[in-house]
């Protein structure tokens, strides 16, 4: 359902490209995505996440996540399909800061997986069309699915360990 692409374009250890997958095929599966979707998540430094949230946001500070969909969702939940030949959906892509990842994780007492869990939900959650910056009536939308997909991922496979 997810074909994935993941990156690691930082020196510091992480989890791999299935730790990812298996979050992404939950989420996938709690919003009911029936065709199969394709995206990027990168871990990157704080200079590469800067530079894009200043290039794209205009905020010239790094931060934790950052999504750049691709796609109208509306396109994207109705499963193209044409005979045989199938149409993957491509998002779009994904960049988690890990540095900032792996601070916010110490600081908030959590695992970096459980935290990196949260950013890779969040961004799949922009890449759906989903944002909290709109209005608070979307915000608690957003992080309301956010929290049932991630209960869901901890009730699930042992993924944190």
């Amino acid at each position: 359902m997810i074909d994935l692409v993941f990156k690691n374009r930082t020196s510091q250890k992480a989890p791999s490209r299935i730790f990812f997958q298996k979050i992404l095929e939950i989420a996938a599966k709690e919003l009911g995505l029936k065709s199969k979707v394709s995206l990027s998540v990168n871990l990157v430094r704080e200079k590469k996440i800067q530079e894009l949230n200043k290039k794209y946001r205009h905020k010239d500070k790094p931060t934790d996540v950052l999504s750049f969909p691709l796609r109208d969702k509306v396109i994207i939940k109705s499963g193209l399909s044409l005979g045989c030949l199938s149409l993957v959906a491509d998002l779009g892509d994904i960049f988690i800061c890990l540095p900032i990842a792996k601070n916010e994780a110490k600081r908030e007492n959590i695992t970096i997986k459980e935290k990196l869990a949260r950013l890779v939900v969040h961004g799949f959650l922009h890449l759906q069309g989903y944002d909290h910056e709109k209005s608070e009536k979307d915000a608690k939308k957003m992080f309301h699915l956010e929290e049932k997909i991630l209960s869901k991922i901890q009730n699930g496979e042992a993924i944190y360990n």
